[in-house]
C-alpha cells in the first residue's frame, strides 16, 4: 500500500518535471543536510553552469541563498562548507566499506542488478548511516534471492537486522526488491526523482543496468549512468552459478512457490502489522518494499 500524500506528477516525461529550479534545488538539498556546488546546480538544475551562475547570483541578491567557500544552501538551513567537506570524507570512506562487502554478492543466485541509494548516493552521509541498496531479481525468484541475500550477509554480521534509526552503521538494508515488471513505479515526486536519478549502479550485469535507467527515464536519467566508475560488472562465482543451475527448474519454482513464499509473506504480514500505516510497504511476487518513514519524501514533495 501506498501512503496517503499525493505524487506531483502524472507519468509523464515532461521537462517541467525533469528540470526544477535553482531555488527549489538549493531548499531540497538544505533539507537533506547536503551544501551543494555551482556545477552540481548546473547538473541538477539542467542549466549552464554561466545560467547556473547569474541564478545564484539573483538569488543571492534577494537574500534566498547563503555561500560559504563554494557551497550554496538556503540560508535558513543552518549548513557550513566545513560540514560539506567532512560528508565527503566521509562518503569515501563508506563507498570502500561498501565495495568490500559487496563481494558478497557473487554467492547471491538470481541477483541481477543492486543499486546503492539513499545517503550514500545523495551524499548526505552520517557516522551512522547504513547502505541501503535497491535489489533487482528475477522474475519468479523474488523470494529465493531475499531469502539467500539476508543469509549470505548475515552470517558476518554484514546485514541491517532492525528499523531503528542509526543502529546499524556500514551494513546494507535490503528494503527494496524489485523485478523488471516494476522498475519504475509511481509515487513520482521531487523527493523520489533525486533519489532515482542519483542512483549509483553497485553490481550486476550491464544490459540490465542500463535497462532500468532507460525504465526510469522520467527522472532525467540516461543509459549512460550505467558507464558510472563505481559500477562492478558482476557474475557470479561458482557457488552462485552452482545455486542458480539447481533453483532455476521445477524444482526451484516448488521451493520458490510453496516453500520460501508463503513462508515469507506470512512472517511479512505479522511483520508489518506493527508498522506505521503511513509508510509504503509492499508485498508481492514482483516487488518487495519496506520504507517506514517517509518525513523527507512528505516534506519535500
Amino acid at each position: 500500500m501506498y501512503g496517503s500524500f499525493a505524487p506531483i506528477h502524472s507519468g509523464d516525461n515532461s521537462e517541467s518535471f525533469k528540470n526544477m529550479d535553482t531555488e527549489r534545488i538549493l531548499k531540497l538539498y538544505s533539507d537533506l543536510g547536503r551544501p551543494i556546488t555551482l556545477m552540481e546546480i548546473a547538473r541538477l538544475t539542467g542549466l549552464s553552469p554561466r545560467l547556473a551562475r547569474d541564478e545564484i547570483q539573483e538569488l543571492a541578491a534577494r537574500g534566498k541563498l547563503k555561500e560559504e567557500d563554494g557551497f550554496y544552501s538556503a540560508p535558513s538551513a543552518g549548513l557550513s562548507a566545513a560540514q560539506r567537506k567532512k560528508q565527503d570524507l566521509l562518503l569515501d570512506v563508506k563507498w570502500r566499506k561498501l565495495a568490500r562487502l559487496a563481494k558478497r554478492l557473487r554467492f547471491a543466485p538470481f541477483v541481477d542488478l543492486v543499486m546503492v541509494n539513499g545517503s550514500l548516493a545523495i551524499g548526505n552521509v552520517n557516522p551512522n548511516s547504513d547502505f541501503d541498496v535497491l535489489v533487482g531479481v528475477r522474475a519468479g525468484r523474488i523470494f529465493t534471492a531475499r531469502y539467500f541475500l539476508n543469509f549470505i550477509f548475515g552470517i558476518a554480521g554484514g546485514r541491517r537486522l532492525d528499523d531503528e534509526k542509526d543502529s546499524s552503521p556500514d551494513k546494507f538494508c535490503f528494503n527494496h526488491f524489485t523485478t523488471k515488471a516494476v522498475f519504475a513505479k509511481p509515487p513520482f515526486n521531487a523527493y523520489r526523482r533525486e533519489l532515482y536519478r542519483n542512483m549509483v549502479p553497485l553490481w550486476g550485469k550491464p544490459e540490465i543496468v542500463r535497462e532500468f535507467f532507460r525504465a526510469n527515464a522520467w527522472c532525467g536519467v540516461t543509459e549512460l549512468a550505467a558507464q558510472n566508475l563505481r559500477f562492478l560488472p558482476g557474475g557470479r562465482n561458482c557457488v552462485g552459478r552452482f545455486l542458480e543451475l539447481s533453483l532455476g527448474g521445477q524444482f526451484g519454482n516448488l521451493i520458490e512457490n510453496r516453500l520460501l513464499a508463503p513462508i515469507a509473506k506470512r512472517r511479512l504480514a505479522a511483520y508489518l502489522s506493527g508498522k506505521p500505516k503511513e509508510g509504503r510497504t509492499v508485498v508481492s511476487d514482483a516487488e518487495l518494499e519496506f520504507h517506514f518513514n517517509l518525513r523527507y519524501e512528505k516534506r519535500l514533495s
